[in-house]
């Protein structure tokens, strides 16, 4: 294994075509892009319109049971929840749909027929439910906790400051049409932060793809697997060792453009030192992965997979958003391997969330296990080494 990295050091080091390639050009991509495309793409994610389906419990009527300072509690809460409800329902971006029940608003975000669903409780408590979209998600989430902290601070001062209230409340019922407006969620992200992840994607998946692929098919052509087969050592650990010796390649690939897109270009990754770090481990495990299952590409090819791979790759970061945030087809790219990278990456660097990066990790791994499984086996096997 250790002479699998040495000689991949060797060989990035001596090939200047490969060393541009893997440590300058993304650099390079990184500075163009994010500065010529700055003012005509948008490096935010466009949340489109959000459909909501929602159910909100009524008032309960004026009762024995029901003390009526408790009733009209429940009023004001119905009035301030229908007056929210139709400040979302006048906004273009939003889609409010009544759903017959608390279950049935639930049922429908967790099928994908709504995007997120909002239930309003009593005494005042609002649940989201939420669906497949994590922007709309977080959108609608904001917006509930926002009325709900309004709403509280009204109520807080209701009970605790009744004068204070019927001063706050003179000019009528709080107006909550500004907690549907359109926002920012509270964050920015600039078009070199967006490529500083984009390219560290594309030459994992170019430069793993290609050079994983096209060095085993010329290790069958020009009889390295069959004098390394004829060694001492464990035909089924040569895939091993192969795919492990990429290792120092993929860390130096990332760590430069990383550390010169932050240093050089102000780029932003991770807010703490321990997030890159994790980001840095996932690039890597990424790259293996990558690396393994073009290998095993190498191994069945008959023409030098070179050429076409550099096509069907860059055709496929092209439609996942690599080169170009909206160039994406809808209902296909979200579900190319590059496309579910960038957006796990994003959703840690801008809301600092690592479930999704933690499981494409945890796939990764998987991938490159049973990668390595399999080219253990077909190693194993005379007429693919011969």
């Amino acid at each position: 294994m250790f002479e699998w990295m040495l000689h991949n050091i060797k060989g990035l080091v001596r090939e200047k075509s490969n060393l541009f390639f893997v440590m300058i050009f993304p650099v390079m991509m990184v500075f163009i892009l994010g500065n010529m495309l700055a003012e005509m793409d948008n490096p935010d994610t466009a949340i489109g319109t959000i459909n909501i389906a929602y159910y909100a419990e009524e008032a309960p009527e004026v009762s024995d049971s029901v003390p009526l300072v408790e009733h009209m509690g429940r009023v004001a809460e119905s009035v301030a929840v229908n007056s929210f409800i139709d400040a979302l329902a006048e906004n273009e971006g939003i889609e409010m749909v009544k759903a017959a029940g608390a279950e049935a608003a639930r049922n429908e975000a967790g099928s994908g027929d709504i995007d997120t669903a909002m239930i309003f409780t009593s005494p005042i408590g609002i649940e989201v439910s939420e669906g497949d979209d994590v922007y709309k998600n977080r959108a609608t989430m904001l917006m509930a906790q926002s009325f709900a902290r309004q709403y509280a601070a009204f109520k807080t001062a209701a009970v605790e400051s009744p004068e204070v209230f019927a001063e706050l409340a003179s000019g009528g019922i709080p107006d909550f049409q500004g907690l549907s407006k359109d926002k920012d969620l509270g964050v920015s992200r600039s078009m070199i932060d967006y490529y500083a992840v984009t390219m560290i994607i594309m030459i994992i998946f170019m430069g793993g793809g290609i050079t994983g692929a096209s060095t085993v098919f010329i290790a069958r052509q020009d009889g390295s697997l069959r004098r390394m087969a004829a060694s001492p050592r464990s035909r089924a650990r040569l895939f091993l060792d192969s795919v492990l010796g990429t290792t120092p390649q993929n860390i130096i690939q990332a760590l430069i453009v990383m550390a010169l897109s932050a240093i050089f270009m102000g780029a932003n990754y991770a807010g703490t030192w321990q997030g890159n770090i994790l980001l840095l481990c996932f690039f890597v495990l990424l790259g293996l992965a990558v690396s393994a299952v073009f290998m095993l590409v190498g191994l069945f090819t008959r023409v030098n997979p070179y050429i076409p791979l550099l096509a069907i790759l860059w055709a496929l970061l092209f439609i996942s958003g690599t080169f170009s945030k909206e160039m994406i087809i809808e209902g296909f790219s979200e579900y190319l391997p590059m496309n579910v990278a960038q957006r796990a990456v994003f959703d840690f660097t801008v809301f600092g969330r690592a479930e999704q990066l933690l499981g494409v990790m945890g796939l990764s791994a998987v991938v490159l296990l049973v990668a390595c499984v399999i080219g253990a086996v077909l190693y194993r096997r005379k007429e693919i080494m011969f």
